[in-house]
C-alpha cells in the first residue's frame, strides 16, 4: 500500500517477483522496519535490502531484534533515490512478513509520547488502561504509519478520535490489519498515556457507548488505496460484527457500501430480527443492538 511518506509491503508484493524497487522515498533518508514470524524465518533469510551502492542487509538479522518480544529491524538508508529489495528464495517464494510484531507489546505508564505505531502480521487488539487520578487525554488513531499523522495529503480517516477533559476512559481498538498509529494531544494534555498492551486476535464486538470502529480484513479507510493483504486474513468466512449498548436507546445508522450482490453487507437488529441488505443508504432506529 502506497502512502505519501511511507510504503507497506506484504508477502504478495514479493511472491513470484525477483526485485521490488522503492522509488523516491529514500532520496534523502528513510527507515526500514521489518518483522518476521518464526515460521517465515527461512524465507526471510533470502529477502535482501540493496541500495544503488551495493549495500545489502538481511531482513531477518536477529542481532538487530530489539528484544525477545518484538522483532523490529530498523535500517537507516540515506541518499538512495532507488532502493531495491531482492527476493533470492527458490521460485521467488515469500512468507507473511509485516513491519512490526504486536505480540508481547507493553508500554507501561511512564513518559509522554507524541505518536506511537503498533504493527503485526496478524489481526490484533490494542488496549490502553484508563488514566489514573482522573487525568484527561486526547488521542486519535489511523490505520496507517505514524508519518501519515498530521499530513492531510494522505486521505486516511481518523477511525478513533476522543478528547476527554475529564478522566480518560482508556480504549480497546481491534485492528483487522497490520498497523495502527496513535497521535496524542500534547498541546492540551501534558500527561503520559495509561498502560498500553497488545494481544493477537480480535472479537469483532464493541460497545456503542465507547468510541471505536469495526473493520473487515485489510480495511484502512484510505481513499483510493489498495486494502492490506495477507494470507493470514480470513477473506472466506462472512464477517460478523456485533455492536451492543448497556442501555436501550434510539440510534441512526447511515451505511454506504461498495459491494456487489455476491458480497452483500447486512445489518440486523437483534431485537426485531429485521435485516437490511446492500442499500446504499440505510437509516433505522433500534433499541439494544
Amino acid at each position: 500500500v502506497d502512502f505519501n511518506h511511507s510504503r507497506i509491503y506484504d508477502e504478495f508484493d514479493f511472491k513470484g517477483v525477483n526485485t521490488v524497487s522503492v522509488e523516491g522515498l529514500c532520496t534523502d533518508l528513510c527507515r526500514i522496519y521489518a518483522s518476521v514470524t518464526p515460521e517465515s524465518q527461512n524465507l526471510a533469510q533470502s529477502i535482501l535490502i540493496q541500495t544503488s551502492k551495493g549495500f545489502v542487509r538481511n531482513c531477518s538479522s536477529k542481532s538487530r531484534f530489539v528484544n525477545k518480544n518484538t522483532t523490529i529491524l530498523m535500517d537507516l538508508i540515506q541518499s538512495t533515490p532507488t532502493l531495491s529489495i531482492v527476493n533470492a528464495n527458490g521460485q521467488m517464494a515469500a512468507g507473511y512478513a509485516e513491519i512490526y510484531e504486536a505480540e508481547g507489546f507493553h508500554r507501561p505508564f511512564s513518559t509522554m509520547v507524541g505518536a506511537l505505531t503498533v504493527m503485526s502480521t496478524r489481526p490484533f487488539t490494542l488496549k490502553q488502561a484508563h488514566q489514573e487520578g482522573s487525568l484527561p487525554e486526547g488521542v486519535l488513531a489511523q490505520m496507517a504509519g505514524f508519518d501519515a499523522l498530521g499530513y492531510a495529503t494522505d486521505p486516511c480517516p481518523y477511525l478513533y478520535y476522543l478528547i476527554r477533559y475529564g478522566p480518560f476512559p482508556g480504549f480497546t481498538m481491534e485492528v483487522n490489519g497490520p498497523i495502527i498509529s496513535l497521535l496524542y494531544d500534547l498541546n492540551q494534555f501534558h500527561f503520559p498515556p495509561g498502560d498500553l498492551t497488545a494481544t493477537l486476535g480480535i472479537t469483532n464486538t464493541r460497545q456503542l457507548e465507547r468510541a471505536g470502529w469495526l473493520g473487515s480484513p485489510g480495511f484502512h479507510g484510505c481513499l483510493d488505496k489498495q486494502p492490506y493483504r495477507s494470507s493470514l486474513y480470513d477473506f472466506i468466512s462472512p464477517l460478523i460484527g456485533e455492536v451492543s449498548n448497556d442501555q436501550p436507546e434510539g440510534m441512526s445508522v447511515d451505511v454506504v457500501t461498495n459491494t456487489d450482490n455476491e458480497h452483500p453487507v447486512t445489518l440486523t437488529d437483534s431485537d426485531t430480527s429485521t435485516s437490511y441488505r446492500q442499500e446504499l443508504t440505510v437509516i433505522f432506529a433500534t433499541g439494544c443492538y
